[in-house]
């Protein structure tokens, strides 16, 4: 039973941003009530939705996930393995709240909290982002009109909700210790023309298992960030110090000033002498 409904419209939607489609409340009691994504290849938007009261089920091809009160999937509905519905031992009516959204940005978002965090997401109910969805019943059975950024701040709201209750997890995470000790070690003796091999050697884990974690936590390889970091030395002493491309080469560890230009052009799209001259130090590199 649908308890209220609220549609939105959006006229001159941007394509750079998520659009909110509806915001609705239901009470579900029975078996009856299910979903798969299999039979709804016509639709093309994601889904969370958020139990009230009570329980329900989604399953997502590998597992099926119980959703008692304080807890919501997230998923795109005509994702073939996925389905939701009412659990067939369950003794109370289902109460819950969802939004469906839809663009490509937003369907993007989707995606990688997904693949990172997986379908299934634990938010009090007294969570800002629940809230603002229940605070929608008031404009209940109407389709209201918002502007791109109204509809995505809205979208954006439930879905860096979600992030934020699996990141309070994660912090601390072993990876995410990993990750910083190489960086310290990294920074310590980029001058010694560290390798990865050794980098795993000083924190004590394999090669392969310091590359899996650092690509899975930073999106790049550990052979890649020391290669930006010795750039970015690189681009410090040619601005800051009076030393030739070829002293800078020899204390950088690079096996010749040729390797050093071709290595240094490939990335900052310039030489090191006319970086000198006319390059600005890229700050912002990780």
């Amino acid at each position: 039973m649908m308890l209220w409904h609220v549609k939105f419209l959006t006229p001159r939607p941007l394509s750079a941003l998520p659009c909110v489609l509806a915001v609705c409340s239901e009470r579900q009691f029975g078996p009856a009530y299910r979903h798969f994504g299999i039979y709804r290849q016509a639709e093309r938007h994601c889904l969370f939705k958020y139990t009230l009261k009570g329980e329900g089920a989604f399953r997502d091809g590998r597992s099926e996930y119980r959703l008692p009160a304080g807890r919501g999937f997230l998923c795109r509905i005509w994702d073939v393995d996925t389905s939701y519905y009412y659990p067939e031992d369950a003794q109370e009516p289902w109460e819950f709240v969802w939004i469906a959204l839809e663009g490509a940005p937003g369907v993007a978002v989707v995606d990688d909290m997904v693949r990172r965090y997986g379908p299934v997401y634990d938010v009090p109910l007294s969570d800002e982002a629940i809230l603002r969805l229940l605070e929608f019943r008031r404009h209940n059975g109407t389709t209201l009109n918002v502007t791109p950024a109204e509809g995505a701040d809205v979208v954006m709201t439930v879905l860096l909700a979600l992030a934020r209750s699996k990141e309070k997890h994660d912090d601390q995470g072993s990876a995410n210790r990993l990750v910083l000790q190489a960086r310290e070690r990294v920074a310590d003796r980029l001058q010694e023309n560290l390798n990865v091999s050794r980098l795993a050697a000083l924190l004590g884990v394999s090669r392969e298992h310091l590359t899996r974690v650092f690509k899975e936590q930073t999106g790049m390889t550990p052979h890649e960030y020391m290669a930006r970091q010795r750039i970015l030395l690189a681009c410090h002493l040619l601005k800051e110090s009076a030393k030739s491309s070829k002293e800078i080469s020899v204390e950088l560890g690079y096996e010749s000033p040729a390797h050093f230009t071709r290595i240094f052009k490939r990335m900052l799209g310039m030489t090191p002498g006319r970086f000198r001259g006319v390059g600005s130090i890229p700050h912002l590199w990780r």
